[in-house]
């Protein structure tokens, strides 16, 4: 009887690392800060109301899934977050944001260290 309850608890723990791990592993994978030599802008808009950035990925299999934006010394940094999953997101992104920073003279797309670093605007 008392390997009972180590049968369940075996079964309990294997059911959490099949359907837990997983997620989480791909919610990771999803939010990832994607390099910037991995994608290609098309089209980038700053307007002293809009800023707008088009483009998508060099790979075929990248997946789009959010940004985020950090401004200094009148340089605005977007760091582009995706996936090599096939999960959601799209292939193609288009950003666009109010432009809240005033005078912009330049936009820089940031990978995930500091040394990965792609002028998009102006033309660089």
């Amino acid at each position: 009887m008392s390997m009972r309850p180590n049968i369940k608890y075996s079964i309990i723990v294997s059911a959490f690392i099949i359907v837990v791990v997983p997620i989480i592993f791909g919610l990771y994978m999803l939010n990832k800060v994607v390099d910037p030599d991995e994608t290609m802008v098309t089209r980038t808009e700053v307007s002293p109301e809009r800023i707008t950035v088009k483009g998508g990925f060099a790979d075929s299999i990248s997946r789009y899934h959010g940004y985020s934006l950090s401004h200094h010394n009148n340089s605005l940094f977007i760091q582009i977050k995706g996936s090599k999953l096939p999960i959601g997101g799209s292939k193609d992104f288009t950003i666009s944001f109010s432009n809240t920073y005033g005078n912009v003279d330049e936009i820089y797309l940031l990978g995930p260290s500091s040394n990965s670093k792609k002028k998009i605007w102006p033309n660089p």
